[in-house]
C-alpha cells in the first residue's frame, strides 16, 4: 500500500481536477487517497466514484483554515472520513470562503488600479464559480507576461511584507478547538497538520481535551526534531499519526507523489479508528456487479424458492451474495447480517447490520438480462446509515446518506419534475400484487386505473423506488415486498423527501427477517393523499 493522506485539487487551491489529480496519483504507485480541500467538502462524493473506477480508494477529508487563539497564528486542522453532510465543518466553513473569496476580489481590484492588466472576469470564468486564491492570480499575471512562475519574486513583492496585496480587511480564521469540534462532532477524525510549518504542538493538549484524534507526522515542512516530539505526543496522548504530501501540483513546491506517505502500521490503525464506509461499500458493489455482468452472459436456469414458482433463485444470486458476505465479514468480523438467500444467518451484535439481495429482480435477470440490482444497506442500531442500489447493466450507482443527500454515479441527483396530482401519475404495480391488495386492503385498482396517468411493471423493487427518487415514477405498489428489496432504495428515496408506507412497522430488525411487508411508495405526500382518498372502496 502506499497511502497519502492530504492531497488538495482545483476544487480549492491545488492546479488540477479531481480526475486528473487521481489519475496522476494512481500512475505513481498510490492506492490510498485522501482529498483535503481548504475549508470545502465539495465533489468529495464525485471523488470517490472517480476512484473506484481507477482502482484508487479515496478518503473524504478536508483541510480547516484555523488560528490559535492565544497568538492569532494560523493553524490547520485535517479532518477525516465525516458524514457527508458536514453540517457543522459547513457552518464554520462558510464564513472562511465568503471571507476568502472578497480578499481575492479586493486583491484583483488592487493589482488593475496598480497598472496590471489583468481579467477579473477571466480568473471569475476558470474558477466556475470556487473560491479564488492568490495562485489562481499569479497564474493569471503569468499567462500576461509579468513573470514566469507562480512562486517568484513578483509572488513575494505582492503578496508579502508591504505588498500591495498585503492589505486589505482582514478576517478572523475560527479557532483551531473549534475546528476540532466541528469534525468531530460531523463524525470524524481530526488531525493536527504539519505542525512542523505552523509551530502548533504546544495546542496539543488542549485541542487533545476537545477531541483531537492524531497528529501529522510524515509532511515536507516536519523537521526530524519535529517529527520525534511528534511521536512523542502522539504516545503520550495515544494519539494517531499520518501523513501526506500535501500535494497541489504546479502550485506548490511538492509536484510529484510518494515522497510523503503515512506509514503502513499507522494507517492500519487509522482505519480501524475511522472505518471509510462510503468508498467501502460503492466500491464492493461495482465489484460485485462487474462479476454479476460475466454471469449475464451464461445460462441461468433459476429454482422456485419454498415452491413459489414466482419467487425464483439463481446459482449466481447465492454466488454474489456470498461475495459480498465474505468481504464484508472479511473487514468487519462482528456485524451482523440480514440476506435474501441466507449465506449468513447471524443478525450480528446488533450494531451495524448489513441487509443485501444480491440480485433484486432475479427473474428480469433470467428471462431478459437488464433491469436488476444488487442494493446493499447499512444499518447502525435498526437506524439506516448508507444505502447503495446499482443497475448493473445501466451502470447506475444510486447512493443514498442518512442526512447527506443522494447521489447517482457521485453527483447530487437533480430530481426531475414529477407528477403533483395522482392524475398525471405513473403507476408500478404488478398484476399479482395488484389481485392481492384488492382483496386484503380494499383497493379499488378499476377505479384508480380511471385516475392515473399510466400503469408499468417493471419487475425490481430497488430500481423502482430509486426511480421514484429522480421523479421518473410517481408511485409504487407492492404485497410481497422484503426487508432485502427496499432497504437501501428507502434511503435513497427519503433523501430526495420521498414517501413510503409499509402495512406494518419494521423498527426492530430482527422482527422483519424473511417478513414480508405490503407497501406503497410515493414521490410526494401530495399523490399519497390523493392515492388514499381515491383508491379504497
Amino acid at each position: 500500500m502506499c497511502i497519502d493522506l492530504h492531497v488538495h485539487t482545483n476544487v480549492s487551491d491545488g492546479a488540477y481536477d479531481i480526475e486528473k489529480t487521481l489519475k496522476i496519483a494512481h500512475e505513481s504507485g498510490i492506492t490510498h487517497i485522501a482529498i483535503t480541500n481548504h475549508d470545502t467538502v465539495e465533489e468529495l462524493a464525485e471523488a470517490v466514484t472517480i476512484g473506484i473506477k481507477l482502482g484508487i480508494e479515496v478518503i473524504p477529508g478536508i483541510e480547516i483554515s484555523a488560528k490559535d487563539p492565544a497568538t492569532g497564528k494560523a493553524v490547520h486542522i485535517l479532518g477525516y472520513n465525516f458524514a457527508l453532510g458536514a453540517k457543522h465543518i459547513k457552518q464554520l466553513c462558510t464564513s472562511t470562503l465568503h471571507k476568502r473569496q472578497e480578499k481575492s476580489l479586493w486583491q484583483i481590484d488592487t493589482l488593475i488600479n496598480n497598472g496590471y492588466k489583468i481579467d477579473k472576469m477571466s480568473i471569475n470564468v476558470k474558477r466556475k464559480g470556487r473560491t479564488i486564491y492568490k495562485q489562481h492570480i499569479m497564474e493569471e499575471l503569468v499567462l500576461n507576461g509579468y513573470t514566469d512562475k507562480i512562486y517568484s519574486d513578483l509572488y513575494e513583492r505582492l503578496f508579502k511584507g508591504q505588498g500591495v496585496c498585503v492589505g486589505g480587511e482582514k478576517f478572523d480564521y475560527p479557532d483551531a478547538a473549534q475546528a476540532v469540534k466541528a469534525i468531530r462532532a460531523d463524525g470524524g477524525i481530526a488531525i493536527l497538520a504539519h505542525p512542523g510549518a505552523q509551530e502548533s504542538l504546544h495546542l496539543v493538549k488542549t485541542l487533545v481535551s476537545v477531541g483531537l484524534n492524531g497528529i501529522e507526522l510524515v509532511h515536507s515542512k516536519n523537521s526530524d526534531e519535529v517529527k520525534e516530539k511528534i511521536i512523542e505526543l502522539a504516545q503520550q496522548y495515544d494519539l494517531l499519526v499520518t501523513g501526506g504530501s500535501d500535494f497541489h501540483g504546479k502550485y506548490d513546491t511538492v509536484q510529484e507523489f510518494g515522497s510523503y506517505l503515512c506509514p503502513q502500521g499507522a494507517f492500519a490503525d487509522f482505519q480501524k479508528c475511522s472505518p471509510n464506509y462510503f468508498y467501502f461499500i460503492q466500491e464492493l458493489v461495482f465489484r460485485a456487479g462487474v462479476r454479476l455482468l460475466e454471469y449475464n452472459t451464461l445460462f441461468k436456469d433459476g429454482m422456485c424458492k419454498n415452491g413459489d414458482a414466482t419467487d425464483l433463485v439463481t446459482e449466481f444470486d447465492i454466488k454474489i451474495e456470498k461475495f459480498l458476505a465474505d468481504a464484508i465479514r472479511y473487514k468487519f468480523p462482528s456485524h451482523g447480517f440480514i440476506t435474501e438467500e441466507k449465506v449468513v444467518n447471524n443478525v450480528g451484535d446488533e450494531e451495524y447490520t448489513w441487509i443485501i439481495d444480491p440480485i433484486d429482480g432475479t427473474t428480469n435477470f433470467i428471462s431478459c438480462g437488464k433491469d436488476f440490482a444488487i442494493s446493499i444497506a447499512l444499518y447502525k442500531a435498526a437506524k439506516p446509515v448508507m444505502g447503495v442500489v446499482y443497475d448493473v447493466m445501466s451502470k447506475k450507482m444510486y447512493v443514498g446518506v442518512k442526512g447527506a443527500g443522494a447521489l447517482l454515479n457521485g453527483k447530487a441527483i437533480k430530481r426531475i419534475s414529477g407528477a403533483n396530482y395522482l392524475q398525471d401519475a405513473v403507476v408500478d404495480c404488478s398484476l399479482r400484487s395488484m389481485v392481492y391488495i384488492s382483496k386484503e386492503k380494499n383497493i379499488n385498482f378499476f377505479h384508480l386505473a380511471g385516475k392515473i396517468r399510466a400503469h408499468r411493471s417493471s419487475g425490481c423493487a430497488s430500481l423502482a423506488i430509486c426511480k421514484i427518487a429522480q421523479g421518473l415514477l410517481d408511485v409504487y405498489l407492492s404485497a410481497y415486498l422484503y426487508i432485502w428489496d427496499y432497504a437501501a432504495a428507502r434511503i435513497i428515496l427519503e433523501e430526495m423527501h420521498g414517501v413510503m408506507v409499509l402495512d406494518e412497522q419494521d423498527d426492530c430488525l430482527d422482527k422483519v427477517i424473511t417478513k414480508s411487508f405490503c407497501a406503497a411508495v410515493f414521490c410526494n405526500q401530495n399523490i399519497a393523499q390523493d392515492f388514499l382518498k381515491l383508491s379504497v372502496k
